[in-house]
């Protein structure tokens, strides 16, 4: 069972990575003007999420600004677009205007990044149950 569970973390590392670097290029792809505190974080986020490194602590508060910036620039074409597209599935093409199809594709892969990042800790945190479960019935 702990190598199944084990093999099943690791696939879900894999996709967080690779996820978190399908964002980063399609961030730097949407071309966004960010303030701080964003502005700050960005750099060092994007740099992290490129070279593999998705679990960073530090990444948190970027990640829900980036999230943040993604809704009000979809905002700015359609009053209430972005909390929308930031609250459900958009797998095909909505709009025909370039810049909010770059935009809401962003929103995506800002969501499914963020879905592999919560799979990934909820299956750090099956593995140390199930140890400390099979521990406890060993007793």
């Amino acid at each position: 069972m702990q190598a199944t569970l084990q093999d099943e973390l690791e696939r879900l590392v894999l996709t967080a990575i690779r996820k978190g670097r399908w964002l980063a290029e399609g961030w730097r792809d949407a071309g966004l003007t960010v303030q701080d505190p964003l502005k700050r974080l960005l750099p060092q986020t994007l740099d992290r999420l490129t070279a593999g490194e998705q679990m960073a602590i530090n990444d948190e508060t970027a990640l829900d600004l980036m999230g943040d910036a993604i809704r009000k620039a979809l905002n700015e074409f359609s009053p209430k677009y972005g909390d929308v597209v930031m609250r459900e599935e958009f797998s095909e093409q909505v709009f025909l205007r370039e810049r909010i199809e770059t935009l809401r594709k962003l929103a995506e892969r800002w969501k499914a990044y963020q879905r592999a990042r919560r799979n990934v800790r909820d299956s750090i945190a099956a593995v140390k149950q199930s140890s400390w479960l099979l521990r406890r019935e060993c007793i």
